[in-house]
């Protein structure tokens, strides 16, 4: 079991708030949940827009798509995989990354 997070609950409309205050709403799901950065593997710097999959590895070493999402720009990713999908006879979970756009460090 895990909470991913989902939205903020404002209490008080955006235009009449002197700073942003709300409630941010978690979901508890019974799925695997995968977080983590993509850095580019030299400047260590984080990548957005990379392609992060999930793939189960079966006993025949054929590979079944599980999940997929995108970093942001900070790098990060989540997704998560729900476990009655992943079939009987799995060997290994994998993840892969594909190339995004390294992060300039600017705004």
């Amino acid at each position: 079991m895990a909470w991913v997070p989902g939205f903020v609950e404002f209490t008080t409309s955006i235009e009449q708030q002197d700073y942003f205050e709300g409630n941010i709403q978690i979901t508890k799901v019974n799925e695997i949940v995968f977080h983590g950065v993509v850095t580019d593997g030299n400047e260590k710097k984080p990548v957005s827009g990379a392609l992060v999959k999930v793939f189960a590895r079966l006993s025949d070493n054929k590979e079944l798509p599980l999940s997929h999402s995108f970093s942001g720009n900070d790098g990060h990713y989540l997704l998560y995989v729900d476990r009655g999908i992943i079939p009987d006879g799995t060997t290994a979970i994998i993840v892969r990354v594909s190339a995004g756009n390294p992060a300039s460090g600017t705004d």
